[in-house]
Formats: C-alpha cells, sequence, structure tokens
C-alpha cells in the first residue's frame, strides 16, 4: 500500500490518479516509438529473429500476441 494515502483526501487521490494514467500514457507512446525505430532498422533480421514481435517476446518477455499488438500499434505513428 502507498504510504499515507488514506490520510489524503478523496480530489488528492483522484488528481494522483490523473498523473499517474499520464504517466503511464506518455511512457507508452515513447515505449511504442522506440518499437518503431527498430522496426525501421530491421532489428529483427538483424539480431536473428524471424520478426519483430519475437525479438520483443524474448526481450521483454511479452505473450507474441502482445508483442504483435505494441508493433501494429507502433507502425501507426509513421
Amino acid at each position: 500500500m502507498i504510504d499515507g494515502l488514506a490520510l489524503l483526501s478523496t480530489d488528492d487521490v483522484l488528481r494522483r490518479i490523473v498523473g499517474k494514467a499520464m504517466e503511464i500514457r506518455t511512457g507508452e507512446h515513447e515505449l511504442m516509438e522506440m518499437i518503431a525505430e527498430l522496426d525501421r532498422r530491421g532489428a529483427a533480421s538483424e539480431l536473428g529473429y524471424k520478426d519483430l514481435p519475437y525479438v520483443l517476446k524474448h526481450a521483454v518477455r511479452w505473450d507474441r500476441t502482445v508483442a504483435k499488438q505494441w508493433v501494429e500499434n507502433a507502425a501507426l505513428l509513421s
């Protein structure tokens, strides 16, 4: 449990939730930009993999389906 959370007002807790959600979204966007860059570089073949979802499956320990979704979403940034 987060220390002192129970002492905060409801509005303060909600503000922290909004702030944390923004941090997560920003982090996810940055992650997708990096994935898109790996894809542009052809990193999968350079690293000896069939495709980028396999790279992410191995490196990040994501399920292949999840990795494929991230790669597909990252491709939409271009």
